[in-house]
């Protein structure tokens, strides 16, 4: 029998998977995953494919990253260092907009004339985003957002709060 998973083990797993998505979401070829999906979803019946995705975390994406259980009790959280030293900023753009966070992040770029580098990270919610940018870059960039179109919307773009600002 299998030895239950203890809760350490399980929140290391849980961050792993959510990093895991982060990396998806700026992956540089959406089609790619696109045509995967396509390919997924015609040879894995709708209530294996959670299966397969974890036994594919378990048996190739873990193992070779994963660290031996004594080592992960004595890790420490580390905070993320894209947004140590970045501004956040809150646009009206997500999920819904039918675009991915690579196209959001080529339409900053394009109108502002940053680099990708320059955005250190992108929060893709289902209505809105928050991107994250390097301090030093973040000048002029709420000007010359705002009130230009993407996807057929018009666009908001502002400093977004802190939590303990909002509060």
């Amino acid at each position: 029998m299998a030895e239950p998973i203890k809760d350490n083990v399980k929140e290391d797993d849980g961050q792993k998977i959510r990093e895991l998505v982060e990396q998806m979401k700026l992956y540089n070829n959406p089609q790619e995953l696109e045509d995967m999906k396509k390919l997924m979803k015609k040879n894995v019946s709708f209530t294996m494919r959670g299966y397969l995705l974890a036994y594919l975390y378990i048996t190739r994406g873990s193992n070779a990253q994963r660290p031996q259980r004594q080592e992960r009790q004595e890790r420490k959280p580390q905070q993320k260092p894209a947004v140590e030293n970045a501004t956040s900023f809150y646009i009206n753009v997500g999920k819904a907009s039918k675009a991915n966070p690579r196209e959001l992040m080529e339409f900053i770029c394009e109108k502002t004339g940053l680099n990708s580098e320059d955005i250190l990270s992108v929060a893709y919610k289902q209505n809105y985003s928050f991107v994250y940018i390097s301090n030093d870059k973040t000048e002029g960039i709420i000007e010359a957002v705002n009130g230009q179109t993407f996807k057929g919307r018009k666009v908001k773009m502002n400093y977004s709060k802190e939590k303990d600002e909002q509060n």
